[in-house]
């Protein structure tokens, strides 16, 4: 009776092994899953990886509400945007401005992650706005005009509101001093439906299984992240021009150029401050407690 249960057993995980097999077979024959396999196997043997993997590690956790699988998507878009980007110094002002989410569920960072490659080849400085609403990104975005004018409008990214492709743009104009600026309401969650459950049905994975298999299915859903949030900014390029805002750095001079360089590191050392001031209120916040 014991060999009998035992033969059943090995019957059945051989099954269990030859269905997986097959499926994994079938789903080789899909461009896109070649495409995804070798851009994961590619990263692996990159020797930016390290470095890169270090920023990763230094990424503040994700609030408790996250979703399990946006951990894996969250480090896959951030690592192809540092990779994107080069520079150790521009890898190190997306950190620090991811970083500066409240209680971050992750589509935050990653709409911000997908289009900071694009900002930075258009030579626009981020410049992050302090904010205590949770799950909420505010960043400034700036360049200098031809007439040594700065620029800017700003992004209010919202982990919690819905948008699409289709979604109308959500604008509002205010004023800072004597300079009037667009406000952008953004959201993020329908943007990209990353149902991972349906997209681990076609390999046959379980639970157990989809753990081990959330890095590649990462890997396919953060193309797709990155080219959809690439293609709403173009949207909101075309309602600057609208505005009269010239959104171009096709023309802009070396010396220029290197005034934006200097508006980042600014910008980063600005953020710094902002950090350290706030974890010195809180800090007084405890003992006042105490």
């Amino acid at each position: 009776m014991a060999n009998r249960k035992k033969g059943l057993g090995s019957e059945s995980t051989l099954q269990r092994i030859t269905t997986l097999v097959v499926a994994f077979l079938s789903q080789l024959r899909e461009k896109e899953t070649w495409q995804a396999l070798t851009r994961w196997i590619l990263w692996r043997v990159l020797p930016k990886r390290r470095r890169i993997i270090k920023l990763k590690q230094e990424l503040k956790p994700l609030s408790e509400n996250a979703a399990p699988e946006t951990h894996a998507l969250r480090d896959e878009v951030f690592l192809k945007s540092c990779l994107e980007v080069q520079k150790l110094e521009d890898q190190e002002t997306l950190l620090e401005i991811l970083n500066n989410v409240e209680q971050p569920l992750g589509l935050e960072q990653i709409f911000f992650s997908s289009l900071y490659p694009i900002l930075i080849k258009r030579d626009f400085a981020a410049i992050p706005i302090f904010t205590e609403t949770p799950h909420r990104l505010e960043v400034e975005i700036g360049y200098l005009g031809h007439n040594e004018d700065y620029f800017f409008w700003v992004f209010e990214i919202d982990s919690n509101r819905r948008m699409s492709l289709k979604t109308a743009i959500d604008a509002r104009e205010d004023q800072r001093d004597d300079k009037r600026y667009v406000i952008y309401t953004l959201g993020c969650t329908g943007l990209v439906e990353t149902d991972f459950a349906e997209y681990a049905e076609q390999w046959l994975l379980n639970s157990p299984r989809l753990a081990v298999a959330l890095p590649l299915l990462a890997t396919a859903y953060a193309e797709q992240w990155m080219l959809n949030v690439r293609i709403y900014f173009s949207h909101i390029l075309k309602d600057l021009k609208k505005r009269n805002y010239k959104v171009t750095a096709e023309a802009i001079p070396d010396f220029e150029r290197e005034r934006l360089s200097i508006l980042r590191r600014l910008s980063l050392v600005r953020l710094r401050r902002r950090q350290f001031q706030s974890g010195r209120r809180n800090r007084a916040g405890i003992y006042r407690v105490r």
